[in-house]
C-alpha cells in the first residue's frame, strides 16, 4: 500500500513538473512541445555553466552515481561515475560501475548529450507492471551564466519511480528513462 501511495504522489508531482517543463521550455515559433530541451537547455547555449544529475537505484538510493558537465567559455566537459542497473546478474550483489575521467565533449557530442536527456524526460510515462521492482531516482541541477554576466539561470528537477527488472522491461517512467540515458552516454564516451 506504501508503495503504491508513494506511486500516486509521484505522479502528480511529475505532471506538474511536466507540464512547468513544457510550458517554460517550449519554443517561441511553433514548435512542438515533444521536442524540447527543458529549462535545462540553458546549457547548450551559455558561456558558463553546469548540469549535475545525480542518480540513486536500489532500495535507499544504495547505487549512487553523479555525471557533472561543467561549461566554461563556451568548452564543455564531462566526469561522472553511473551503476548500469541493468547489467546486474543474481550472482552479483552490486552492479558493474561505469567511470567517466574528466572528458571534453565536441559542439556534437554536447547537443547529442542533451538531446538524449530531453528524449528520456519528453517520453511518455508507462506505469512499471511488474510483481518485483526497485527504486530508482534522478536529480537534475543546472546553472547558466550568458558572456557577459548577466543573465543566470538556474533550476532543478527530481524524479523517482520504480524499476522493473531487466528481463521484463515493463513500464517506464522518467527517473528510469535519465539513468539509461546516462548509462548509455557513458559507453559511447568510452568510460570503464
Amino acid at each position: 500500500m506504501k508503495r503504491a501511495a508513494r506511486w500516486f504522489v509521484w505522479l502528480a508531482f511529475v505532471a506538474a513538473v511536466g507540464a512547468a517543463t513544457v510550458a517554460v521550455g517550449a519554443p517561441a515559433t511553433g514548435g512542438t512541445a515533444g521536442k524540447t530541451a527543458g529549462r535545462y537547455a540553458c546549457v547548450a547555449t551559455a558561456n558558463d555553466a553546469e548540469l549535475k544529475v545525480d542518480l540513486g537505484a536500489g532500495e535507499g538510493g544504495v547505487w549512487q552515481s553523479e555525471i557533472t558537465v561543467t561549461v566554461m567559455g563556451g568548452t564543455a566537459e564531462i566526469t561522472g561515475t553511473v551503476h548500469d542497473v541493468e547489467r546486474m546478474t543474481a550472482k552479483k550483489k552490486k552492479p558493474p560501475q561505469l567511470k567517466l575521467k574528466p572528458k571534453i565533449l565536441t559542439a556534437a557530442q554536447k547537443a547529442d548529450m542533451l538531446d538524449g536527456l530531453a528524449a528520456a524526460l519528453n517520453r511518455p510515462e508507462e506505469a512499471p507492471d511488474c510483481p518485483v521492482s526497485t527504486v530508482q531516482s534522478a536529480k537534475l541541477s543546472w546553472s547558466c551564466k550568458s558572456a557577459s554576466g548577466a543573465t543566470n539561470t538556474s533550476g532543478d528537477m527530481a524524479f523517482e519511480g520504480d524499476r522493473c527488472p531487466p528481463s521484463t522491461k515493463q513500464g517506464y517512467t522518467h527517473a528510469v528513462g535519465v539513468a539509461d540515458w546516462a548509462v548509455a552516454l557513458f559507453k559511447r564516451l568510452g568510460a570503464r
